[in-house]
């Protein structure tokens, strides 16, 4: 059926646009109400109605605040994977930071936050509305850099070598290759990202520092009320609102980007199925958008001649910034630990030894945790990758119960298992197993066809196809994704050692709890050390294990 309709010699117009224009205007009129939202004047505790007609209000407002966070996110990980992955110099300070940065709980980054934003906008919600959009972001971006570093680093060489001969830029290679080439792996970890956003929005929208409490509207502070007044209906309500939000989001925003991204898969023998989304096609087809399109690409700069660049070795580099780098980090580190032990003062031992004793304790549920997850995600993971139709059903189910916040269901579960002591551990489990299935996923979905394929004209066991292409090739998938689930772990710790239900706390001994303690009473000093107590024993797993681990599997396995 011709849905085309021409207006004049050369405009048309179908349903498809109406549809487009139609969602644009929808989109304009809530940049208008958010901007509303977000300028009006300061209220520490905004009111949380507990109607359920209220949660479509709420629900918006936590999705415009998730997608803030996402969009910053995808700008942080660009530069930042981009920088640590060409640069090595740059990469010998960022990565260690960045294991530093995803163990940092989404509480630790919470006094200097709110502090800093309540001083640019002392009048205004906005200062809330910007913390609680940067501890979303805390959430989500440090996987997905992790993600976008590990495929810049295992680009296939000869596309980069070919693209600067053929006289490429390094703008048009990282837009034209680099990004294309880390593209499935990052669509996927994008997904994780955005759920593992989702699992602390109660603590981003609804929290308490210093003895003052922090509320701001959405689905994240209606729970939190919801569970503080034991409220069972409303706990119902917002999980139902939270599912609804979420497959919302799949059809209409990761459905669309996954059938996108699949032209992007390194393979030279297209796949029988190729993901499809209604929405894609509705975008593709739209005149309105094809307008702007061409209009876009009317304006790109005019090609012109770029001399080739010379490819240069490790060795033609100089040692004199060598001697610059380490000199300058030799500085910028001296002082900052001056002005850390300024602030800390006489710390006092006894201190140190309960942080350091309940640190222990966490990292013991951190780790049991990432071990019960890589056995049953990492079989169920290659079959969801290396299946698109299983992929395309499967999907929005693992988003759903990977973008549940632990406190939505935390008061049932502590029902059942009342020992955090334990039970924490599989509370752990609940946000942290998705980072190793999504990256399990991604890896197993970017083994190229023609593997498969030689496989099967040797006629190779399902044994052996396993063990020497399925697990092989998502193995340097599998350690980014347990090294990001032990940090999500850690940060989850904030979540399952501690919660207030029905006016009674519960926790659990590890550093979880103490840091609640301490941000609740205002201990600053308390607070910092604990982080950097955590900190300092993740960066330290990781530099020994994970890391080593990871340039074995990368080096040995890399499709490159």
């Amino acid at each position: 059926m011709n849905r085309t309709v021409k207006i004049g010699r050369n405009i048309s117009f179908s349903i498809y646009d109406i549809v487009v224009l139609s969602f644009m205007a929808f989109l304009a009129y809530g940049i208008g109400i958010l901007a509303k939202n977000w300028t009006g004047p300061l209220v520490y505790q905004t009111n949380i109605s507990l109607s359920p007609v209220s949660l479509v209000g709420y629900t918006f407002l936590s999705m415009a605040r998730g997608f803030a966070a996402y969009g910053l996110s995808l700008v942080f990980t660009f530069a930042y994977g981009y920088a640590a992955a060409r640069n090595k110099y740059a990469e010998r300070v960022l990565i260690p930071l960045l294991d530093v940065f995803q163990s940092v709980p989404v509480l630790g980054f919470l006094p200097g936050l709110v502090l800093g934003m309540m001083a640019l906008f002392p009048h205004s919600v906005m200062g809330l509305e910007i913390a609680s959009i940067i501890m979303i972001f805390t959430g989500q971006v440090w996987n997905m850099t992790f993600s976008f570093y590990q495929s810049l680093k295992s680009i296939p060489q000869e596309l980069i070598e070919a693209s600067k001969i053929y006289g490429l830029s390094g703008w048009r290679i990282f837009w034209d290759v680099e990004v294309p080439f880390a593209m499935p792996g990052l669509v996927w970890n994008s997904m994780m990202s955005m759920a593992g956003g989702w699992f602390f929005l109660s603590v981003c929208e609804a929290f308490t520092l210093g003895g003052r409490s922090y509320r701001i509207a959405g689905i994240g502070s209606y729970m939190a009320t919801a569970v503080e007044n034991g409220y069972v209906p409303g706990e119902l309500y917002a999980i139902l609102a939270m599912i609804l939000m979420i497959l919302a989001i799949d059809t209409f925003f990761w459905k669309p980007v996954v059938a996108w991204s699949d032209k992007f898969k390194f393979e030279e023998n297209a796949s029988a199925d190729e993901p499809t989304s209604f929405v894609l096609d509705i975008l593709r087809n739209s005149h309105v958008l094809k307008f702007f399109r061409t209009l876009f690409s009317n304006i790109k700069a005019p090609k012109k001649y770029v001399k080739p660049i010379p490819i240069k070795s490790e060795q033609e580099q100089s040692k004199v910034g060598g001697v610059v780098f380490y000199t300058i980090l030799g500085l910028i580190s001296g002082w900052m630990l001056w002005k850390f032990f300024s602030f800390m003062g006489k710390i006092n031992i006894m201190d140190l030894n309960t942080i350091l004793f309940e640190d222990g304790l966490t990292a013991l549920r951190v780790y049991a945790a990432v071990a019960i997850s890589v056995a049953w995600t990492l079989p169920v993971g290659i079959l969801i990758g290396k299946n698109v139709s299983v992929s395309k059903k499967i999907q929005p189910v693992v988003q759903i119960l990977a973008s549940f916040p632990a406190p939505m269901i935390y008061p049932w579960f502590v029902m059942l298992f009342p020992d955090l002591n334990y039970s924490s551990i599989l509370l752990m489990l609940l946000g942290t197993q998705w980072y190793i299935l999504f990256n399990v996923i991604a890896g197993a979905s970017s083994i190229p066809n023609q593997l498969k394929e030689a496989a099967e004209i040797l006629k190779l066991s399902k044994f052996k196809v396993w063990t020497t292409l399925y697990i092989p090739t998502v193995l340097p998938f599998l350690i980014t994704g347990m090294i990001t689930a032990a940090g999500g772990a850690w940060n989850a710790s904030i979540v399952t050692e501690y919660m207030t239900f029905n006016h009674k706390i519960l926790e659990a001994t590890g550093i979880g709890a103490f840091i609640n303690e301490v941000t609740i009473s205002g201990k600053m000093q308390l607070l910092v050390l604990s982080i950097v107590v955590m900190s300092l024993s993740v960066v330290a797993i990781n530099r020994l294990i994970w890391r080593p681990m990871q340039r074995w599997a990368m080096e040995k396995f890399s499709l490159n």
